[in-house]
């Protein structure tokens, strides 16, 4: 489950050559290992949470490079010309083009990953840079993307409905390339990784810019994609693209809809994917450390459902192993991450209860906070608008739910730091207050406590968490 697993880029166009994907690679590091250097000094190093005999050691990017001899400065000439002037990309796109993919490339993992300190992205520039010289339409999607980023969501502009006129003739161009690719016929450039890739720029910058209905299309269109390649089970071996199509298709329900386009085809249906064991994980932590009574919902509220339990259960496990790769300086595979948020998160959309019921509650609660662990868009300046009107209903009624105010402490909590804003104070901090002191809970420590013990990532929401505690107890 937590192996890594490589991504294969398959196309109709022959593949660039080692030297070339090599060049590619070193221009993708420039500028990570700028200022000040300690050629003597050992690199820290970072373990991999896989299994509890095998914490396997990654190095940084220089690990190979021979450490016995004697360091001679190098005097470097000028850069003289585009960094990426040597390489011929497709469809006559000048090299200093692509310098804006090479630029978000360097920053992309924290922007789009909440958890990625936490997470190992094996042969992820590789894997995202090579593509760019072997197929145009893949090209164009990245320069678009990276574009829209630096010129509309930095300067605070995310939910925009306009395209940059710099993207623009890129974006244009990504429709044009996909339609005549699929006009043509050619099942192996259709269903390639780089086409899948494309489609799904397409969908997440038509969420961005509040289209709903042209991202529904596409997610439709990838479903379709994925159903002719064998569905989920057989994109497993590209993970990473995989987490990123299921990540977009559940930020556009949790948007728009409840209804994603995956695990909901009534003429191709497909089981949810299976909850992982994370057992082994867990026992890395030592034998004291975690028992599986802390993860369950049991002994804080009767007549919970059981697969609403299962999931609460999964949830918190999770996020107990996320606090001990944060601590020890460990990192989880992206097939972790992945095997947690698909089960967990398309269940949680699946499942159906009594509007204003306990159940209810949970499950919004678990879905706000599982969306803001596993999921970007918030990050990107996006909402979660359909997600947010239901949660913000039900917590409205929480006084007539009769829950344990340990409890309600946590969902209005979840809520808080996930999918609700600033203009939800005016009802949500009084409740809040309301629950604080029938918890007793005096500090922000007492306070974290008490999430803690129900299930909370320190590295996330902390310091949300405390701004708004302290907002209402001082």
């Amino acid at each position: 489950m937590w192996a890594g697993l490589h991504f294969v880029v398959s196309t109709d166009l022959e593949k660039p050559d080692a030297n070339l994907r090599k060049l590619i690679r070193s221009h993708v590091m420039q500028g990570k290992n700028r200022g000040k250097t300690h050629p003597h000094r050992a690199r820290k190093r970072k373990g991999v949470l896989d299994a509890p005999e095998s914490l396997t050691c990654l190095e940084g990017p220089d690990s190979n490079a021979s450490s016995s001899g004697v360091v001679l400065p190098i005097l470097a000439p000028r850069r003289f010309g585009s960094e990426l002037s040597t390489i011929c990309f497709p469809d006559g796109v000048e090299p200093k083009t692509v310098e804006v993919v090479l630029q978000f490339s360097l920053i992309a993992k924290q922007v789009l990953f909440a958890l990625e300190p936490c997470i190992l992205f094996e042969r992820r520039a590789e894997d995202w840079v090579a593509p760019l010289v072997v197929d145009p339409a893949f090209l164009h999607t990245m320069i678009f993307m990276a574009q829209y980023y630096f010129d509309v969501v930095v300067p605070g502009n995310s939910r925009s409905p306009q395209v940059s006129h710099r993207a623009l003739p890129h974006f244009l161009r990504t429709v044009k390339l996909l339609r005549d690719r699929f006009d043509r016929g050619d099942d192996q450039a259709r269903l390639s990784f780089p086409t899948i890739a494309a489609i799904m720029g397409l969908a997440g910058h038509a969420h961005m810019t509040g289209d709903a209905r042209s991202a529904r299309n596409h997610m439709s269109g990838l479903h379709k994609i994925t159903r002719l390649k064998g569905g989920v089970a057989a994109m497993r071996y590209n993970t990473k693209l995989l987490v990123d199509i299921l990540r977009a298709d559940l930020g556009i329900a949790l948007h728009s809809g409840p209804k994603p386009a995956f695990f909901n085809d009534a003429h191709f249906p497909e089981p949810f994917p299976s909850y992982p064991d994370l057992t082994p994980l867990l026992n890395l932590q030592g034998p004291f450390a975690w028992h599986p009574s802390r993860h369950s919902l049991a002994p804080h509220v009767d007549g919970i459902d059981n697969e609403l339990a299962q999931a609460w259960r999964t949830m918190s496990e999770f996020c107990s192993i996320i606090n001990f790769a944060v601590d020890s300086r460990q990192l989880i595979s992206t097939e972790g991450f992945l095997d947690t948020m698909a089960p967990v998160m398309y269940r949680l959309l699946d499942m159906a209860f009594e509007a204003g019921s306990s159940n209810e509650a949970i499950r919004l609660g678990l879905l706000a906070f599982s969306s803001s662990t596993f999921l970007q868009w918030k990050y990107l300046g996006g909402s979660y608008a359909y997600l947010s009107a239901a949660l913000r209903e039900c917590l409205a009624k929480m006084a007539v739910l009769q829950l344990p105010p340990k409890l309600v402490v946590w969902l209005i909590m979840a809520g808080a730091v996930s999918v609700l804003g600033e203009g939800d104070d005016g009802w949500l901090k009084p409740l809040l207050l309301v629950n604080i002191g029938l918890c007793d809970a005096r500090s922000w420590g007492e306070m974290r406590d008490i999430l803690s013990s129900l299930m909370w990532i320190g590295m996330l929401y902390d310091k949300a968490g405390k701004g708004l505690f302290d907002s209402i107890v001082s």
